[in-house]
């Protein structure tokens, strides 16, 4: 009888041990990760020759999810006045986020859309704020380039994949 006393003990203790080993690492896969990334970047309107360097920062936690889609949530700045904060589910290739503000009567309207890739290495802002400021047909943010050249090749790959 005591061998099957201790097979018991065995299967017991094993289940225990294998419940919390997978707790543990549940915690750790969904604990917040904290990124702070800042880039050469510039400002641009694809109509114009208008280029204008700046720096983007990225300030913000970056959320993993087993189920669902990641997210980031944080702050991004560029032309040292203009930030947005912002929250963004992973959707393919980008997280992306609207940029709202709401209007004298209390209704949200979208101010632009900010672009940034799975890596958090690349960002593309559209923003009304761009085209007020430098009074611009269309404006966009786009980091990292020094160029307009540079936007081109890598647009397509942080949007689209390829």
């Amino acid at each position: 009888m005591k061998p099957i006393r201790w097979k018991k003990h065995f299967i017991y203790y094993g289940c225990w041990t294998v419940a919390i080993i997978c707790l543990v690492a549940t915690l750790y896969y969904h604990r917040d990760l904290p990124f702070n990334k800042s880039f050469d970047a510039i400002i641009y309107s694809p109509d114009t020759t208008f280029v204008k360097q700046t720096v983007v920062t990225l300030v913000g936690e970056k959320y993993r999810r087993l189920s669902g889609k990641h997210r980031i949530a944080g702050d991004i700045t560029f032309d040292q006045d203009v930030s947005y904060p912002f929250t963004a589910d992973l959707d393919g290739n980008q997280y992306e986020s609207m940029i709202p503000y709401w209007s004298e009567d209390g209704s949200q309207l979208t101010l632009g859309i900010i672009h940034i890739s799975k890596d958090l290495d690349q960002v593309w802002i559209k923003s009304n704020e761009i085209i007020s400021r430098y009074q611009l047909q269309d404006g966009y943010v786009y980091g990292p380039a020094s160029s307009k050249q540079d936007v081109g090749r890598s647009l397509n790959k942080m949007l689209y994949g390829k």
